[in-house]
């Protein structure tokens, strides 16, 4: 067993009290800009106290299901005031809001506009102006381990999976971000991702508001909007994912204020990361973590590092192949040890002065033919081949789910294309895709990474116009473990 992080990872509750208490007690600078030429910091407390007074009888959750960073900024600071606990949807159309209701149960939805919602549900929008603060009532805020918000994610599957962030999680996080990456009032802050995602929600809500930053209204996806939306806001820091980054490269980007960059939600490529720092003179802080572990580690490529670099609040143990964290931000949903270690789902390598290389996902191994197949070595073949942007390798089950059989997508224009059996001879047969869709960008989550479950189902009904090629020789993966062309 390797410890390479020995942090006392648990942030005194004298300290949390403290910022909890100055968080309620009302805005540092009032007139300070929160959301860049729409609201101010003192703004965000009188809304605060209106989406209070109207929810504070509910006895179920909120659903919060607003894009406006205001609103969300305001909910957050009304449930931590002794308001019930908030629900994140991990999207807003009626069918996602409909089975969140049947399994949370909540009667009242938060949001910026009027949205169609569940039978007996009320969808109430929050105004300016309605109520004033009530400091002097808030004498007991919501205690630390008390849940705070409640994130659903979509899963893999197409189930959702609720993780829960209590107040210790959101608050220590936050603070660790400030002070690590020395996030102050002077900052503005673009981001490229949904504030409805724990990494938006940490990096484009939580930090301004802790920090009595300032963060941008818009969430610009496509290169010249980043650039002109970073320019109107005087961007100083920039929150983006890797499908942005591989977007920005090739573009000529200036925004003269950046001093850095984030990246999180998946692998930032090496060449985007370079190419970003070489057109901007910003190094980007690529983020290892997931919703429900929190921000684990990071990494600068600009700064020669290849691997990563556990936070300070951080303790990581390495056994085997295996990574295994303790923190203040881990969801209440994870099964941890008996010493509060929770098992993440990657292959690592220690590395010197702390550090450790990821090597795939644990999860990622699959048997084909009954061999075992990594498919993110699958994934790097096909990246590796000229005129490939990128790639993303899934396998699908066959023979009753006992079997697998490799499918791929790659992000190209698909001329002069070569994916036949001698580009993909660094894999044994066996572990060759079946078959393999060209696209001109492979399909993302509104988080940034990809959507999985849309690439299978193009493999079922042939969708999305892609084209498609039959890699000769590839293995079926039948029950018998043969290879069959």
């Amino acid at each position: 067993m390797n410890d390479i992080a020995s942090a006392s990872y648990r942030i005194g509750n004298d300290l949390l009290h403290e910022r909890l208490g100055r968080l309620l007690a009302g805005p540092i600078d009032p007139d300070r800009p929160f959301v860049i030429g729409a609201s101010t910091h003192g703004a965000l407390y009188p809304l605060a106290a209106h989406i209070r007074a109207a929810c504070m009888a509910d006895a179920t959750p909120v659903c919060l299901c607003a894009q406006d960073k205001t609103v969300m900024a305001a909910a957050l600071l009304a449930a931590l005031a002794g308001g019930p606990p908030l629900i994140l949807p991990y999207a807003f159309d009626r069918p996602v809001l409909d089975e969140l209701q049947g399994l949370t149960g909540f009667c009242t939805l938060v949001s910026d506009i009027s949205r169609p919602v569940p039978a007996g549900v009320r969808c109430f929008v929050p105004a300016p102006g309605q109520a004033t603060w009530p400091a002097a009532d808030i004498a007991a805020p919501k205690p630390l381990d008390a849940p705070w918000l409640r994130l659903f994610t979509g899963g893999s599957t197409g189930a959702p999976k609720m993780w829960t962030k209590s107040v210790r999680n959101l608050l220590a996080e936050t603070l660790a971000i400030i002070a690590h990456y020395r996030v102050s009032g002077q900052d503005r802050i673009l981001a490229t991702v949904s504030p409805n995602h724990i990494y938006g929600l940490l990096y484009a809500v939580l930090t301004p508001l802790l920090a009595s930053a300032a963060v941008a209204a818009q969430t610009p996806s496509f290169p010249g909007e980043i650039e002109a939306a970073g320019r109107q806001a005087a961007a100083s820091i920039l929150v983006s994912v890797p499908a942005h980054y591989r977007a920005l490269n090739g573009h000529r980007l200036a925004l003269p204020a950046l001093r850095l960059a984030f990246s999180s939600a998946g692998m930032l490529a090496e060449e985007d990361a370079n190419a970003f720092s070489a057109q901007t003179g910003v190094a980007v802080a690529e983020i290892y973590g997931s919703t429900e572990t929190g921000g684990i580690a990071a990494r600068v490529r600009a700064s020669g590092e290849k691997d990563f670099r556990p936070y300070p609040a951080i303790d990581v143990r390495i056994a085997g192949e295996r990574l295994a964290v303790r923190s203040d931000y881990l969801s209440a949903e994870l099964a941890l040890g008996n010493d509060g270690y929770y098992e993440m789902g990657d292959r690592v390598q220690a590395t010197a002065n702390g550090r450790f290389a990821l090597l795939g996902r644990a999860d990622g191994i699959v048997k084909v033919g009954g061999r075992r197949v990594d498919l993110e070595s699958v994934r790097q073949t096909l990246k590796r081949q000229p005129g490939v942007r990128d790639a993303v390798a899934i396998s699908l089950p066959v023979g009753g789910g006992r079997e697998n059989r490799i499918v791929a997508v790659v992000e190209a224009d698909g001329e002069a294309l070569d994916l036949g059996g001698e580009a993909l001879s660094g894999l044994a047969p066996y572990a060759r895709p079946r078959g393999i869709k060209v696209l001109p960008k492979i399909p993302m989550t509104a988080a940034g990474k990809y959507d999985r479950r849309t690439i299978a189902a193009m493999f079922q009904s042939g969708g999305l116009g892609a084209e498609s090629i039959i890699v000769p020789g590839a293995a079926q993966g039948g029950e018998d473990g043969k290879e069959k062309g």
